[in-house]
């Protein structure tokens, strides 16, 4: 951990967490794993855009940095066993020390603040709060990730449905949550122990509630997790070729599935009893929205097909 004394996560990480009622050991332990955590979260913001670094990939490089995200969920599987142990035994610790904490426990919702909610207004609400301010929102690299391990020379469709996008989005967000509210954490004397205790618990919901459970590890065997899904991208890239014409034409026959559900859509929207959950005009906007998805994806495959076919034969 860094030793600085001033303008670092991890400094202001030790001053925010003793002194709150909390043994030493608790404390300690707590200490440790969050910067464990902050420490992956630095690193694996960087790894997760790789376009950044190489904006030209060979299948080399394609497949080093699938193997890097798979050690670095490995490493976050791991640290969220952890944090799970160390944050049941600090946020009791917390109990203790003011039971109103533990008397008062509802869903974290019903404690924040609206995060439209105006600035100025917030200040006369004494809602208790998480202590990190608003952030932006994470923003991915210029391309899709499945567009540019498609350069790197990996099946765009296997890539698709392992669902690995969802995952490296998922875990970007989580690891952007934890290191800005690790860096924002004000140093001890300044924060609530209402507020410490609701951003423990979030930090807690999105890393060992969400983050394993369903985008590390597999929810079932349809719905994989990191782990699985790269460890599926790399065998099938072992054992066949990927030629860029067999997304295209699998591309091509998801958009003719869409395509179909519009149509049934729009046959269905004269009238007769509606069962499904959405109306069937937002429904028609869902569908309508994916086949231009498609209609887009086919367009982005074509002009890999081209670039690639324009350099082999210089």
């Amino acid at each position: 951990m860094i030793t600085g004394e001033t303008g670092t996560w991890d400094v202001r990480l030790v001053r925010g967490l003793a002194g709150m009622g909390a043994p030493v050991e608790a404390t300690d332990a707590l200490v440790t794993t969050l910067g464990a955590l902050g420490c992956e979260a630095e690193f694996g913001l960087g790894l997760l855009y790789p376009m950044a670094v190489a904006p030209q990939p060979t299948p080399a490089q394609g497949e080093m940095w699938l193997r890097q995200c798979f050690q670095l969920g490995q490493r976050l599987a791991r640290i969220t066993n952890d944090l799970a142990v160390a944050l049941q035994a600090y946020l009791a610790a917390l109990e203790a020390a003011d039971p109103s904490l533990a008397a008062s426990q509802e869903p974290l919702t019903s404690h924040r603040i609206n995060p439209k909610a105006d600035s100025w207004i917030s200040r006369f609400d004494a809602t208790p709060d998480v202590w990190w301010p608003e952030r932006g929102g994470v923003v991915m690299g210029q391309e899709p990730i499945e567009l540019w391990l498609r350069r790197a020379g990996f099946a765009y469709r296997h890539v698709v449905n392992v669902g690995l996008p969802e995952h490296i989005e998922a875990m970007a967000e989580t690891l952007s949550l934890v290191l800005h509210a690790l860096q924002t954490l004000p140093p001890r004397g300044v924060l609530t122990r209402a507020s410490l205790y609701l951003g423990l618990q979030e930090i807690s919901a999105e890393t060992v509630g969400d983050l394993a459970p369903h985008h590390i590890y597999d929810i079932d065997t349809r719905h994989v997790g990191l782990l699985t899904g790269i460890t599926t991208i790399l065998r099938f890239a072992a054992s066949e070729a990927a030629p860029i014409d067999g997304d295209i034409i699998w591309a091509r026959g998801e958009l003719a599935r869409a395509r179909l559900a519009l149509q049934g859509h729009q046959r269905r929207s004269g009238g007769g009893r509606n069962t499904r959950p959405l109306s069937q005009h937002t429904g028609n906007l869902w569908v309508r929205q994916l086949v231009a998805e498609w209609e887009q994806t086919i367009t982005q495959l074509e002009a890999i097909r081209v670039a690639q076919a324009t350099t082999s034969a210089r």
